[in-house]
């Protein structure tokens, strides 16, 4: 028989491009090709220096020509020879016409955006890129950027960035198709232009059409980082699903570093199916006007502004300001019961008809102001904060890929001893609704906290859930909603972390992955109250010569990544992983610099990697590698730029790593290169054989907890000789997810600070791999590793089955060819070695045997909705010595 599978469940994973962008572009027409583009125009003022500090009533705009001018953060990419753009307030640069990093390398658009901040504290870039878009994937790319006004006179400073139009290759690339977004010609203006002591950045665009009668929409695309800020509009506040007025849109930091908005001078930006398909593609702020028609020879402008501010009531009071719009002042305190300041609370003003309209921060003595154009503004007060507790000092900075060496190297110093930075209140919980006047005032209780010790100075995840329930229940359009339904998780560094939560009874859950016990308590913790816990974790077992191995994350560089990259290193330390792979969807980004300022060198190794994710071929990772800094992307594969087929883009794979290491399918059913190549698992056939390759080392058996659907396909791989290493990978993209799926990798020994990039390599290469979500089966034959070797049979192998007291393990399946021939049962429940057999392998022809260790219960309480599963690398039994034949014909191409 056929081994039994568990039914599948449904794939959450994002796709950075959605089938009604694909659909709806894929009934456009006419063939297109980019112009050429010419050299930047250098106007800038010999000698200006854009790297000096700014005071009230100055501003100054020239070329970048050393890196004291250039500001870090989780989309920080500007170069020497880029534009700057600043004031004492704000600073922007702009791209020059170069070939750039994200998806559009087009010169011209707004890169980084940041507050100035003091000196010494890092940099909170959030923009990937800010682009004038002509109609639905017609953008403008630059011939030129010249300094207009440089702003030394005490006026105005102005850029202007001249171009042409040119499709929007993630488009063009994603349906592989030039003519998707047909081409059209016209020259595009734009004028960016920043005031001495404003927050609000200019934007003046003209388009000339030279070609004929189309209906467009012009406005802007920008990609954003999502995974250090959220999205925040005036109607519908942090509500996603909610109504948005149109007005202007927004993000604002999750600590209250940093608030970005787009905003139409004139009108309202109106609802349009432009903005609502780029909103499928990933974390986009864009705003469009009304559609219009040009002919040749017409001209289509428009004005909006760029707002980079403290908190958004900044950013509106001024919009109003400027548009000659009344307004109300309002504002006040946000105290404790006790009469204590609370800094860092957020205050949301409702409209007439109870919508968000803008939204307050409080400084260091809780005060906030906020200037609104209801009739009866109402104020809510919340400090609840986003509950997530990471182990690192305050003012931690963000880290990204292509930051120059000077903000990253002020990033990384943050990590290690902290930052200024704003402040940002946590763990005080909802406060009521109050009519808002010039001086309201609201009380919100103060935290309590709790400190979890371990006592062992190793990472560790904490959880905190309501003993009785959440008794709060929040509008979520006003306050960030619970992480995972708990009232706070925490990751620590080094064997203790804090977290800050409202008074009530708790219930504590420690854990540290897969090969630990877990400790548990109940607490009571008071307004004020400090509490302690000492949680005792022991070891269950520490299988020797192999390490926890996750070749399959995200973080910020991916356009679907939520958590920043130093996030992503404690995270997964926290759960156990030893090994991590930076695998972020078309970057190759270096986490290895962030190991030593997080204290985790000792504990966890970083390899560099890429996701490959080309739409319609399927995902595929490569690695290890080493970063090209001099290239965009840092070298990474940029396959929407035209793709042959898959042969061919996986050939530019194995360039990428010097023709060494490793090719991974990711997720080969769900936007997975077997699904992409219709591969008939009944008839062994490739139904579209230029979107297969063999030239692949690896495949995911074991995705985010999912087996069902792709086992089959490796065992099927197998048994048509194409012998190739299981791997089980979390993908996260978030704080969740991470060391429950995972892949014992035999590199020798299990110390994360020595291993090699070469003993990766090796290591895959010999299939020396087994699969987990839970147990661990140690496999040997005559004392040496097993998994994924040829041995001559007959032969008998010991197997091992080694778990936690808290996980379940009912049974081993032997596998022969894909075919249960055994069930050897596992008993006992406590921590460490379960099951010790010998198992004789004697087939009469060659086989391969593969063991799968299972249990019925659910993996409480470290991932309930789980139960254990684990399968080795297949064992190779050469029966005649003449090397092993697999029992089923080779798979076949079909037409």
């Amino acid at each position: 028989m056929r081994y039994d599978l568990p039914a599948a469940r449904p794939s959450t994973r994002a796709s950075i491009a959605p089938l009604g962008l694909c659909l709806l572009l894929s009934a456009s027409c006419k063939d297109g090709k980019d112009p050429a583009g010419t050299d930047s125009a250098d106007t800038a003022s010999p000698g200006l220096d854009v790297s000096e500090r700014l005071g009230p009533g100055e501003v100054r705009a020239g070329v970048v020509r050393a890196e004291a001018a250039l500001f870090g953060g989780a989309s920080a990419e500007g170069q020497l020879g880029d534009y700057k753009l600043y004031n004492d307030r704000v600073q922007l640069i702009v791209q020059a016409p170069r070939p750039g990093s994200y998806y559009e390398d087009a010169g011209g658009g707004i890169i980084d955006v940041d507050l100035v901040r003091p000196e010494g504290e890092p940099g909170r870039d959030v923009v990937d890129e800010l682009m004038v878009m002509v109609g639905l994937g017609r953008i403008c790319e630059a011939d030129s950027v010249e300094v207009l006004a440089d702003g030394s006179d005490g006026e105005a400073a102005v850029l202007r960035v001249t171009g042409h139009l040119a499709p929007m290759t993630l488009i063009t690339g994603t349906l592989e198709s030039d003519s998707v977004v047909p081409e059209r010609e016209g020259t595009v203006v734009t004028d960016i232009t920043l005031t001495p002591d404003s927050h609000l950045v200019l934007l003046e665009t003209t388009v000339t059409w030279q070609d004929q009668e189309t209906a467009v929409q012009l406005g802007d695309f920008g990609m954003l980082a999502f995974d250090v800020a959220s999205s925040w509009h005036p109607g519908r506040g942090l509500d996603g699903d909610g109504d948005a007025d149109g007005s202007w849109l927004g993000v604002v930091g999750f600590g209250n570093e940093v608030s970005v908005a787009l905003m139409s001078r004139d009108e309202p930006f109106p609802r349009s199916a432009i903005q609502d398909i780029l909103s499928e593609v990933g974390p986009v702020l864009s705003g469009f006007g009304s559609s219009v028609t040009l002919a040749e020879g017409d001209t289509l402008s428009t004005t909006r502004y760029l707002g980079v501010g403290p908190d958004p009531a900044t950013l509106s009071a001024e919009w109003n300001a400027v548009r000659g719009v009344g307004t109300t002042s309002v504002g006040g305190t946000v105290l404790t019961e006790a009469g204590d300041p609370v800094a860092g609370a957020r205050v949301t003003l409702l409209d007439d008809a109870g919508l968000p309209e803008t939204l307050a921060f409080t400084d260091a003595a809780g005060a906030w102001t906020a200037e609104v154009t209801a009739g009866s503004p109402v104020a809510v007060a919340t400090g609840r904060g986003e509950a997530r507790f990471l182990d690192l000092p305050a003012g931690a900075g963000w880290l990204g890929p292509y930051a120059a060496s000077e903000p990253a190297a002020l990033a990384l110093a943050s990590m290690e001893s902290g930052a200024s930075g704003a402040p940002f209140a946590e763990g005080y919980g909802v406060g009521e609704a109050l009519e808002a006047s010039v001086a309201t005032t609201h009380t919100l209780t103060a935290p309590g906290q709790i400190t979890v010790d371990t006592g062992d100075g190793l990472p560790f995840v904490l959880e905190v859930a309501f003993a009785s329930g959440d008794p709060v229940s929040a509008d979520p359009a006003l306050v960030p909603g619970r992480p995972s339904g708990r009232a706070a998780l925490g990751w620590s560094r080094d064997g203790s972390v804090t977290v800050a939560v409202e008074p009530g009874d708790y219930e504590l859950l420690v854990h540290r992955g897969l090969t630990w016990e877990t400790w548990s308590g109940s607490v009571s913790v008071a307004s004020g109250e400090e509490i302690t816990a000492s949680a005792s974790l022991e070891q269950a077992y520490a299988p020797e010569g192999a390490v926890v191995f996750d070749p399959h994350s995200h973080a910020a560089p991916s356009g679907d990544g939520g958590i920043p990259m130093s996030h992503r290193l404690i995270v997964h330390a926290a759960n156990g992983v030893q090994v991590h792979v930076g695998t972020d969807h078309d970057h190759i980004a270096d986490y290895r610099p962030l190991l030593a300022p997080l204290g985790l060198e000792g504990v966890l190794a970083s390899v560099v990697g890429n996701e490959v994710s080309p739409v319609l071929r399927g995902h595929m990772n490569v690695y290890p590698l080493e970063p090209q800094r001099e290239l965009p992307n840092n070298g990474a594969v940029a396959w929407w730029e035209g793709v042959e087929d898959t042969e061919s883009l996986v050939a530019e794979m194995w360039e990428m790593g010097g023709g060494a290491g490793v090719v991974q399918l990711n997720h080969p059913l769900d936007s997975g290169v077997l699904e992409a190549a219709n591969y008939d698992l009944d008839a062994g056939v490739i139904g579209t054989p230029d979107r297969y390759t063999e030239a692949f080392t690896a495949i995911e058996v074991l995705n985010d907890g999912h087996y069902a659907d792709y086992l089959p396909f490796f065992l099927d791989l197998v048994n048509r000789g194409q012998v190739v290493t299981p791997v089980g990978v979390s993908d996260a993209h978030g704080y969740g997810g991470v060391g429950q799926s995972v892949t014992w990798l035999a590199v020798g020994h299990s110390d994360p600070a020595a291993l090699t990039d070469a003993e990766v390599t090796a290591a895959m290469d010999a299939r020396a791999t087994v699969v987990s979500r839970g147990p661990y089966v140690e496999l040997t034959a005559e004392g040496a590793w097993a998994p994924g070797q040829t041995l001559e049979g007959p032969v008998t192998v010991k197997l091992a089955v080694f778990a936690p007291s808290w996980m379940d393990v009912d049974a081993v399946d032997v596998l022969r060819d894909g075919e249960v021939v055994d069930t050897l049962e596992v008993s006992g429940t406590e921590g460490g070695e379960r099951l010790r057999v010998e198992v004789l392998l004697e087939p009469e022809v060659d086989a391969s045997y593969t063991f799968v260790a299972r249990g019925d219960a659910a993996l409480s309480p470290v991932s309930p909705g789980d139960t254990a599963w684990a399968i080795t690398s297949p064992v190779f039994v050469d029966v005649d010595g003449g090397g092993w034949e697999s029992p089923l014909p080779p798979l076949q191409l079909g037409n």
